[in-house]
């Protein structure tokens, strides 16, 4: 068993209980093309990761006695991927509480199962070792899009010792459905409210409510507790933002409205009619996370009705990011039907390189999977670029990142070597 499939082992017993003890370690990966994302690439560059973080990158490194060196020559070298929106690790029946159409309370990282929830022992390790082969080391899990507040999402790692370990920031937002119903999955099921209207009259009650308990909440100091106003009012208080799931202009529009209205830090999920409204996202200083547009699905889901989102297209990046949106590129993890194996973040960087051929420079492009949703999951001061300080989550590519023939040769999260390709 090479070191890369023992950690994953490690890893995965640890989760179910058991107990893995990491070393601390010094590694130094050498004479590679280092894309620190964060500044200009370095050309025969090295990273030092010293227990789990970055402690250097340069072209002209020191590198410690005793050291593992690893020469990168002729590979690419950058931060981990960072799928902005994922349901990985949820099975389908968690994903939402279907009756309730407002359950600001529910928290997905009770119900998110690394390893474990699309089969356990291989079966598991084989879906995870599917982000790591990708270079996918962290990503947000929320709830699933049949409701109008799911609850709170979570941003994890995707390789750990302990459970704890894989949790970087929780809660990490509140997830907000707009639009006709969400998910043909759940076409068949009767859902409330059924109109635009009725959503937005919901949505704006309850905010109106959590500010209403939040002043008489301060004002006495026994207030009964409340879970889903004390999980508002941290969206109130600008602790987490709102993942409001819009596609169609009209959706964005309202979004918008109403985080001007309540004063919430708003991110846009879906986005596939974002471009038309570049302008005003700019302005307003919103993100957008786009869904897959490598294949016929947005957030996920197949369209519905086309029509509903305006016009979808594959330049929809390349539009929102010379208008000046910090857009970030998502997996939605769903691609191969309603609820498919939790794997398509594996393929991330396909659509990176659709927006590439679009006309969006590589440098932008890369920092869509990386930086940018970093920055947008609140995470950046660990995640997203190769920085000393950061965690030393470490992709090494063996050509090009954005080619299609390009693979992830090592993984490192935390330091630790947890892919390793096979030739």
């Amino acid at each position: 068993m090479n070191r890369a499939a023992k950690w994953t082992v490690l890893a995965m017993v640890a989760i179910h209980g058991g107990s893995a003890e990491v070393r601390a370690q010094t590694v130094a990966l050498t004479g590679g093309l280092v894309y620190p994302i964060s500044s200009e690439p370095i050309e025969g560059g090295t990273v030092l990761m010293v227990d789990g973080r970055i402690a250097a990158v340069g072209a002209d490194v020191d590198i410690p006695a005793g050291a593992e060196v690893v020469d990168v020559t002729g590979s690419v070298v950058m931060p981990g991927i960072v799928d902005a929106m994922s349901y990985y690790g949820l099975a389908a029946e968690d994903m939402n509480e279907v009756p309730t159409p407002l359950t600001p309370e529910l928290r997905i990282i009770e119900a998110f199962s690394p390893f474990g929830t699309f089969g356990s022992g291989e079966a598991g390790e084989i879906r995870v070792r599917g982000l790591l082969q990708g270079g996918v080391t962290a990503m947000y899990v929320g709830p699933g899009d049949a409701t109008v507040v799911g609850g709170q999402g979570v941003v994890v790692k995707t390789a750990g010792a302990r459970f704890d370990d894989l949790i970087v920031r929780e809660p990490a937002a509140i997830d907000v459905t707009l639009g006709g119903r969400p998910a043909s999955t759940y076409r068949e099921q009767s859902r409330s409210p059924s109109t635009r209207m009725a959503v937005v009259a919901q949505l704006r009650d309850l905010l109106v409510r959590a500010q209403e308990w939040m002043a008489t909440s301060d004002a006495a100091a026994a207030a009964p507790r409340n879970l889903g106003m004390e999980a508002l009012a941290r969206l109130l208080n600008g602790e987490i933002p709102a993942r409001v799931q819009a596609n169609a202009t009209r959706d964005i529009r309202v979004a918008m409205e109403l985080a001007e209205e309540f004063g919430f830090e708003l991110v846009i999920d879906g986005g596939a009619g974002a471009h038309q409204m570049a302008a005003e996202l700019a302005d307003r200083g919103i993100p957008v996370v786009l869904g897959p547009i490598s294949h016929p699905y947005i957030s996920g889901e197949e369209i519905p009705d086309p029509g509903d989102y305006g016009s979808v297209d594959e330049r929809n990046a390349v539009w929102l990011n010379e208008a000046g949106v910090h857009v970030a590129l998502a997996s939605f993890s769903r691609g191969f039907g309603p609820f498919g194996p939790g794997v398509a973040g594996q393929w991330l960087l396909i659509d990176g390189s659709i927006a590439r051929g679009h006309g969006m420079s590589e440098a932008d492009v890369l920092r869509a999977v990386t930086l940018n949703p970093a920055e947008v999951l609140g995470v950046a001061d660990r995640l997203g670029s190769l920085e000393v300080g950061k965690d030393a989550d470490v992709v090494v590519f063996d050509g090009d990142p954005l080619s299609i023939l390009t693979w992830a040769s090592r993984v490192y999260v935390a330091g630790q070597l947890v892919h390793e390709r096979e030739n």
